[in-house]
């Protein structure tokens, strides 16, 4: 037999930029660090790290930010949220 996921959920991509939206969906739960990643003292890029139930988990680019039903928060590599979730 097949089966279908039957829960709907809210989520955003991360793509680096997205400070705003990603605050939006997740309020107090999302944290962003700023890293000179180039290590040129001016360049410097967004980290997110998401408050789940059990611990801060660090969000890679590309990487799904999602609120389950119960309004828990988690972290979804793009592969997984892509073969799990269709958009509605």
């Amino acid at each position: 037999m097949q089966y279908r996921r039957k829960e709907i959920v809210d989520a955003i991509q991360w793509n680096g930029s997205n400070q705003n939206d990603i605050k939006a969906l997740a309020g107090q739960f999302a944290m962003f660090d700023y890293a000179d990643t180039n290590h040129d003292g001016k360049t410097f890029d967004a980290v997110l790290k998401v408050k789940t139930s059990e611990k801060i988990v660090p969000a890679q680019i590309g990487d799904y930010v999602v609120r389950g039903q119960k309004g828990d928060f988690f972290i979804s590599k793009k592969a997984d949220f892509e073969s799990l979730y269709e958009p509605v």
